[in-house]
């Protein structure tokens, strides 16, 4: 795709994003609104911001321009933002994590289900590649040192007895081969001693005709009705790249080497440009603003008798003076004075205080009448995207690039950016010698007046007091000495940090629930699939973790909860999480953290090195297996891992957690019934339960694995395999297949097809998944706390409902 192709696309996106936020801005101005009325429009936004997320993601990631790219940038995590923070509200407005797709929504945009599911944006990765790549080298090399090796794939190893019969069956083979070729020969040598004149009679030649034009009758139509299948999708075409496919890549790799030149030759442009106007201007410029100020000051002495106060740099500086005029000017500097100021802060910060407790009490008085009227919570991106999307309107929407079309920077915009950073730095260097040559001034008039000033003592009461608060928020680093690299390769050496598989989030195969949203209408608790559990972890763990723009207004999310049977995709889910965003992995499982820090003392340098190079090297996850174990009433005697080891603790490391950081504690657990409840709720804000396969995840697991590996064939029967691998897991599907289709089996695939009753005989060795622990989870997730403030607004909402039809 060529330049023009993008930057139409952009154009395109920018009005879709100007459509969106006129919708979005019209909910807010609405303030509280019904429930019902509110759902859709959320629901309609939602899908509006998933589209503009991946048209912004598909030209951030080919544009060349990078001047341009900087706004395309700011557009692309402001809709980012957006589309979480929608999506705590619809999770507020149906107290429920699963936020199904509206089918209106998805008809009026006329988008798939597939397509309304987040992408995950790609500079995650590719703008830290080599960060990335050096990070996993690092912990590799430094395994290695220590003897580690990363496992390596087992070759084939045939018995004695298997590898006599693949010998002897090719043998058959080869003699086979030859008999039938001897046999052809002594054929043709009898066909040529026959008399050459006879000929076939008329009714041998029409049979022969007949059974010949049947054939490829029947060849033609079976090869149109494949087309066709593969036309409307009924059929998947061979699994194999195609010639357009790579070249597109390779295009786009292109594109990419492209645009780091074009950022390289902007950056160097910045620091070259700047010089050459320091050089040029920077000593007019300072004279031009000295003169202006001493001007000024000369003529507010001579108007008022008395010298000004030079406004403080965060207050605007001599431009705040400029702005103001004559007589107010006294008073209005006065307001601005950061003594002042801090007093305002202040008064503002307690009167927020009582409003907020106000505001709490209310709600907490009324939450059992206002329950069908909600309103949405102040947006932090809106505002930035409406002003970055205007940016480019009014910039490079018709901005004409013929005389650029190699899409490389633009000078005079260079200039002027930096035009107005030399200026202000230098008024700043200006001012502060204007506020020392002010006080020399003001001394002298004092001395002559004997008059002392009083000002001073009160502003310094003010800063100490302001320095207690400060050191009370510093914590103790018990490694002040140490760097990075050796925290880092301590924890490495402990097994705390490891690495771990790259998987991809699209790896874990499940579809959508597709009825959720009619039947949530109708008042029945809709079930989710895996594919809303995947879109779930994009949403709450992927996709706030990828920037720290977003990261840092992005409502917060610190600890989640992941709950399944076994090899039904946890540890996986793990490892997509820290893929997708480059995340380094600790590992705090209690079977892991066993004679490791031994001691009270060891334990708090444990949790300091984690927290501590958790920050320093962000984006960070902490993970811990078997979470229920720190929480459990009773341990086993034959369990000697200490689980209970940082009971105490857990609590403190994820409310140690800060917007700023971009680190999350993850938790994964088969049995989390067996925990203190109440604990275990305190550690981890949001659940998210995998629920056992459906028929449209098994059934699309089974398609895509066996079409990958070649063993897809019309004569298998995937809906009845996919009805017998009912109550079983993926993990435990998958390992079925791995153990049928050995690399035997795969070499015979072309000769004997694959069949249902092979992968069902296989798997009947592996143990499903019981009714008693569907039980077992379904009665625990009645229990957390999502799920019971949900039956007790549908109890409240059942019993107004209940109220209004016996009053009428």
């Amino acid at each position: 795709m060529s330049n023009k192709t993008y930057n139409e696309l952009l154009i395109e996106t920018s009005e879709l994003i100007g459509e969106a936020t006129q919708a979005d801005e019209a909910v807010f101005e609405a303030g509280e609104a019904d429930r019902n009325t509110l759902l859709p429009l959320l629901l309609e936004l939602r899908v509006r911001y998933t589209v503009l997320l991946s048209r912004l993601d598909s030209v951030y990631d080919q544009l060349l321009q990078p001047q341009k790219r900087m706004i395309v940038k700011r557009l692309l995590e402001s809709c980012l933002g957006r589309l979480i923070e929608i999506k705590h509200d619809l999770v507020e407005l149906r107290v429920s994590d699963h936020t199904f797709d509206d089918d209106e929504a998805l008809v009026k945009l006329q988008v798939t289900p597939h397509e309304a599911e987040p992408c995950i944006p790609q500079f995650f990765i590719r703008e830290r590649a080599e960060e990335i790549e050096s990070r996993r080298q690092f912990v590799l090399d430094t395994l290695r040192k220590l003897g580690y090796e990363p496992p390596k794939p087992q070759p084939l190893v045939l018995t004695e007895q298997q590898a006599v019969i693949i010998i002897q069956s090719h043998e058959r083979a080869r003699q086979g081969r030859l008999r039938g070729q001897f046999m052809k020969e002594i054929r043709l040598l009898k066909e040529k001693g026959r008399d050459q004149k006879g000929e076939m009679s008329a009714a041998a030649a029409t049979a022969i005709q007949k059974v010949w034009r049947g054939f490829l009758a029947r060849r033609l139509t079976k090869r149109r009705k494949h087309e066709e299948q593969l036309l409307i999708g009924m059929q998947l075409p061979p699994y194999s790249e195609s010639e357009s496919k790579k070249k597109a890549e390779e295009v786009k790799d292109y594109r990419r080497t492209l645009q780091m030149e074009r950022e390289q030759e902007y950056q160097t442009a910045l620091v070259t440009i700047e010089e050459q106007l320091r050089a040029q201007h920077g000593m007019k410029i300072n004279e031009q603003i000295g003169d202006e100020l001493r001007r000024w000051i000369r003529e507010y002495y001579d108007r008022t008798g008395r010298f000004p106060e030079m406004p403080s740099e965060e207050s605007g500086g001599s431009r705040a003076m400029y702005s103001r005029t004559g007589t107010g000017m006294d008073s209005e500097i006065s307001k601005s004075s950061p003594v002042s100021s801090k007093e305002s802060k202040r008064s503002k910060e307690s009167k927020d205080k009582k409003n907020n407790k106000t505001e709490e009490n209310n709600k907490n008085k009324e939450e059992p009448e206002d329950l069908t009227v909600y309103k949405c919570a102040p947006s932090a991106f809106l505002k930035d995207m409406v002003g970055a999307n205007e940016e480019y309107e009014d910039i490079w929407k018709f901005k004409d690039d013929i005389d650029n079309p190699h899409e490389r920077y633009y000078k005079d915009m260079i200039e002027r950016e930096k035009m107005v950073k030399i200026e202000q730095e230098i008024r700043n260097i200006v001012d502060e010698m204007m506020r020392n040559e002010l006080e020399l001034l003001q001394a002298a008039f004092d001395r002559d007046r004997a008059q002392k000033g009083k000002k001073s003592k009160k502003q310094q009461k003010k800063v100490r007091r302001g320095g207690k608060k400060n050191k009370k928020k510093k914590e103790k680093d018990l490694t002040p000495d140490r760097t990075t690299e050796s925290l880092f390769e301590e924890l490495v050496a402990n097994g705390i940090i490891r690495p771990y598989p790259l998987v991809n989030i699209d790896d874990f195969v499940g579809e959508k629930c597709y009825i959720g949203s009619a039947t949530t209408e109708d008042g029945v608790e809709a079930l989710p699939c895996l594919g809303d559990v995947r879109q779930l972890v994009k949403e709450y763990c992927i996709l706030p973790l990828g920037s720290e723009f977003v990261r840092n207004h992005a409502p917060l999310v610190r600890s989640v909860l992941i709950t399944g049977a076994a090899a039904s995709g946890k540890k996986m889910l793990v490892h997509a999480i820290c893929t997708e965003v480059g995340a380094m992995l600790f590992d705090l499982t209690p079977a892991n953290i066993v004679g490791k820090y031994p001691g009270k003392s060891g334990l708090i340098m444990l949790i300091h090195l984690v927290m501590k190079v958790s920050r320093l090297l962000q984006p960070s996850v902490i993970w811990m297996d078997d979470a229920e174990k720190p929480f459990v009433k009773k341990i086993p005697k034959t369990d000697k891992t200490d689980p209970k080891r940082l009971k105490k603790d857990l609590v403190k490391i994820i409310k140690g957690i800060c917007p700023e950081d971009r680190v999350l504690f993850i938790g994964t657990t088969r049995a989390p019934w067996d925990a203190e409840q109440k604990l275990l709720f305190q550690c981890y804000q949001k659940i998210i339960p995998i629920p056992r396969a459906d028929y449209g995840s098994i059934s699309l697991l089974w398609r895509t694995r066996l079409h990958k590996a070649g063993a897809l064939n019309p004569r298998l029967e995937i809906s009845c395999l996919s009805r017998v691998s009912d109550s079983y897991t993926m993990g435990t599907l998958l390992a079925a297949l791995d153990a049928v289709l050995t690399t035997k089996r795969r070499l015979q695939l072309r000769v004997r097809a694959l069949t249902a009753a092979e992968v069902a005989v296989k798997l009947s060795y592996w143990e499903p998944v019981y009714a008693e622990q569907e039980a077992a989870a379904d009665s625990w997730w009645y229990k957390t706390p999502m799920e019971k403030r949900r039956q007790k607004i549908m109890q409240r909402l059942e019993e107004l409902q209940a109220e209004v039809e016996n009053g009428g």
